[in-house]
């Protein structure tokens, strides 16, 4: 049968391992419950695949037997680390089985084609540097230092020590997941991929990659107001919501939204109301061959 022929094409086979690699990976950091890491997870797969699916009528599927071996070999190393007492490592471990699909797929002096779902994946591994790095700075008390400004600009009386921010009606501890780094590491991806999807020149991609960090941090900021105030004007379970995984995951969201309403005004719009000079001169010269017809 002819479905049965189509199956039985490498690439079909390689595209069912490269979605069993990413299930595999989501199920994981979805039973580790961070819900953070596993939404920027899920963006990034979902890049790859639209990234794929775009030129998917211009890869060349020509590897040979040494790079098949090795790809086979290092999804297998993955494997059996999986199941090892270190078990699985979320940042290291798709970045490995990626080169390795690249390498079964095209081998290595095709590997070129696939340089930006290696940059993507690359994130994942820089993901703990990130952490490191906005660690260091003591992301944590800047972030009290902001909201604190906030809630001085809305008019509350509040005062702030270290990382505690007080109001006369209660105080918080700005620290771990409240720091704001996870938001923060998302933003920047998303301008990654943005940039990937969008090109631009080099001042809007600088432009980009220090605009989206930024709205991740300042919503994350607000996020921290709120939660000192509803420490004192609200009840413990309302303030475990918006403090928990699930709350985090709103200002995300919104901060992601924000980015793309931004993205939109001063980048995509502009590209589609002011096209490329080579297109106009095309619909020019289409324009005087029918009128000369």
């Amino acid at each position: 049968m002819d479905w049965l022929r189509q199956l039985q094409k490498p690439n079909y086979w390689l595209l069912g391992l490269t979605a069993a690699i990413a299930s595999l990976h989501l199920v994981i950091l979805d039973q580790s419950s961070d819900q953070n890491l596993f939404s920027m997870s899920l963006l990034l797969w979902l890049a790859i695949a639209s990234l794929l699916w775009d030129k998917r009528d211009q890869l060349k599927l020509d590897s040979g037997i040494l790079p098949t071996l090795v790809g086979i070999g290092l999804i297998a190393l993955v494997l059996l680390r999986s199941i090892s007492p270190s078990g699985y490592q979320v940042y290291f471990s798709p970045f490995i089985c990626g080169i390795a699909l690249c390498l079964m797929a095209s081998g290595v002096k095709q590997l070129h084609q696939y340089w930006k779902e290696i940059l993507i994946l690359g994130l994942f591994v820089l993901y703990p540097v990130f952490d490191k790095f906005l660690t260091a700075i003591n992301l944590a008390k800047i972030t009290a230092i902001f909201s604190t400004f906030f809630l001085w600009i809305a008019g509350y009386d509040v005062h702030r020590e270290g990382v505690f921010i007080a109001l006369p009606t209660g105080k918080v501890e700005v620290l771990g997941g409240c720091a704001g780094i996870e938001i923060v590491i998302l933003m920047f991806s998303t301008a990654v991929l943005f940039l990937l999807m969008f090109p631009q020149n080099y001042r809007q991609k600088l432009i980009c990659l220090i605009i989206a960090p930024a709205i991740g941090f300042i919503i994350n900021a607000i996020r921290i107001s709120i939660l000192t105030l509803i420490v004192g004007y609200s009840d413990k379970e309302t303030f475990n919501y918006w403090h928990g995984d699930d709350g985090a995951l709103v200002f995300s969201m919104m901060s992601v939204l924000l980015f793309g309403v931004f993205c939109w005004f001063f980048y995509i719009r502009k590209d589609i109301s002011d096209p490329k000079p080579e297109v106009l001169l095309k619909d020019d010269l289409q324009v005087e061959k029918n009128y000369d017809q």
